[in-house]
Order: C-alpha cells, then sequence, then structure tokens
C-alpha cells in the first residue's frame, strides 16, 4: 500500500470515528475543497476554519447523522487517491444514502485537495437544502 493511500484510510478511519483532531492533522491548513452540486451545501471551500465549519454544517443540518457507512475500496496514483464510498444522513422523515467517489491529492504527507462526486448530486442536494432550512 502506497503512503498516500495509507493517510487516505486514516483520514477516513478518523472521519468515521469522529476524531476530527487526527483530520485535521491530515488536512493541509490550506486545503481545498470542492463539494459538488448546487445545493445549500455545495461550493470550493479553502483552509480549515472554512472547511470545519462546512463539514459542521452536515452535522447540524442532519442532527448529527451524516456517515460515511461503508468504503468498497480506496486506491491511489501517484498524488491522487480515489476512494469508492456510500454516505448516509437522516433529518427527521428524509434520508438519503448513496455511493459516491471521494477524489483525495496528498502532498507532503497532507491532503491539499478534494473532490467530491455523488451518485445522484440532485437527490443530495434536496436533501441538504430541505435540511438546512428545517
Amino acid at each position: 500500500m502506497s503512503r498516500n493511500v495509507e493517510i487516505a484510510q486514516s483520514y477516513f478511519n478518523a472521519v468515521a470515528k469522529g476524531d476530527f483532531e487526527t483530520v485535521g492533522s491530515l488536512l493541509s491548513d490550506d486545503v481545498v475543497w470542492h463539494q459538488p452540486g448546487k445545493g445549500t451545501q455545495s461550493g470550493t471551500y479553502s483552509g480549515k476554519p472554512d472547511l470545519f465549519a462546512h463539514l459542521g454544517n452536515f452535522m447540524k443540518w442532519s442532527n448529527g447523522t451524516f456517515a460515511i457507512d461503508n468504503i468498497e475500496y480506496i486506491t491511489g496514483n501517484g498524488q491522487l487517491v480515489a476512494a469508492s464510498i456510500n454516505f448516509k444522513a437522516e433529518k427527521g422523515d428524509k434520508s438519503m444514502s448513496m455511493k459516491g467517489i471521494d477524489l483525495l491529492r496528498i502532498e507532503g504527507g497532507v491532503i491539499k485537495e478534494v473532490w467530491l462526486f455523488s451518485e445522484n448530486i440532485d437527490t443530495e442536494d434536496e436533501f441538504w437544502t430541505s435540511a438546512a432550512e428545517s
């Protein structure tokens, strides 16, 4: 297993445990996060403070239920590491569960940039927009 794949695995393990201290240590201070779609959560987030506020909204808008509940595989190609995942969230009578791909660019032992891809971005946009409003 390459060092970058190990870093990505450590990141996903920390996310699964809610260990945001470790997550923070694996992210570059100037990390750039690309959230797909056109919804409330969509956009580009730059730097740890901006990103952690964004991730905090996921937890707030899902009453703490947002989770990556399965990682099918993680594979690397140089500085890039891709993970095939499944994520889920619930709020009230609304829920979503779908597959996605997380693509991480790792440089100097830290995650510098992240691109997310969702199986059905329209459904994800609708969930987060309605969850943020309720």
